[in-house]
């Protein structure tokens, strides 16, 4: 395992059914960059996203955060992540703030006032943070779920198709938000959405049927593919891989 990765992944496969969610994948974020997950839908991200959180066990395969093995010491590696899944798990009568709050004390954050002050900043949500959560805008929701990860300032963020749903100006200030965001630390990105690919990952890893068919940066993954760009590259990868 290399010391500069915060998240090591090796051979994980998870089988449901018949069904071969995973099949023997390996990637590894590095510190600082963030990372694409890229695939269509059923191609395994939020399985890979799930067996990183604990929810999902797998039935083979190495998971290390910030070097913490995830099969040996659940809740110590579980400290390091802070993500957003497409199901939000908010209360919807609390506000934005309480919520933060009753996360960040859960998490054994020192200073919760000062560090709700700093994730606010960041986001630029001052003025929304004292409403009830089932009252925000979809967008400003997303907000919070980003605040709730980044409350507990980890080393590791991931994030699950943040973006969906979200009406066009909205997925623009999700992704200005993760490019303020990015150089403080690791994020793990999984989308099915080409331009957002494009515009934020440092390097990605294209995913189909559960397993990893290219991964590189964007120009590394075009050259492989023979492609001018990351959408031809995908579909003659993707094709090439069926």
């Amino acid at each position: 395992m290399q010391e500069e990765a915060i998240l090591h992944i090796e051979n994980l496969s998870k089988k449901f059914g018949q069904l071969q969610a995973l099949n023997g994948i390996s990637f590894q974020c590095r510190k600082g960059e963030l990372f694409g997950l890229l695939g269509p839908n059923g191609a395994g991200k939020t399985t890979t996203v799930r067996s990183i959180c604990s929810i999902v066990k797998p039935d083979t395969g190495h998971i290390f955060v910030n070097g913490i093995s995830v099969e040996k010491e659940p809740l110590r590696a579980l400290r390091k992540i802070g993500v957003v899944l497409e199901d939000s798990g908010l209360y919807a009568r609390l506000s934005a703030k309480e919520n933060m709050e009753l996360f960040a004390k859960l998490h054994g954050v020192t200073d919760v006032e000062k560090r709700i002050n700093e994730v606010c900043d960041i986001l630029e949500f001052d003025e929304y943070k004292n409403r009830k959560f089932k009252n925000l805008s979809k967008g400003n929701k997303q907000k919070v779920l980003l605040g709730q990860a980044l409350v507990i300032d980890p080393p590791l963020l991931i994030l699950d198709e943040p973006t969906a749903g979200l009406d066009v100006p909205a997925q623009r200030i999700i992704r200005e938000l993760l490019t303020k965001i990015k150089s403080k630390r690791t994020i793990l990105y999984s989308t099915h959405i080409m331009a957002e690919a494009e515009e934020l990952c440092d390097r990605l890893a294209i995913i189909d049927h559960g397993q990893i068919i290219a991964i590189g940066t964007v120009s590394q993954i075009c050259k492989k593919a023979k492609a001018s760009n990351l959408e031809q590259a995908f579909l003659k990868l993707v094709k090439h891989h069926a």
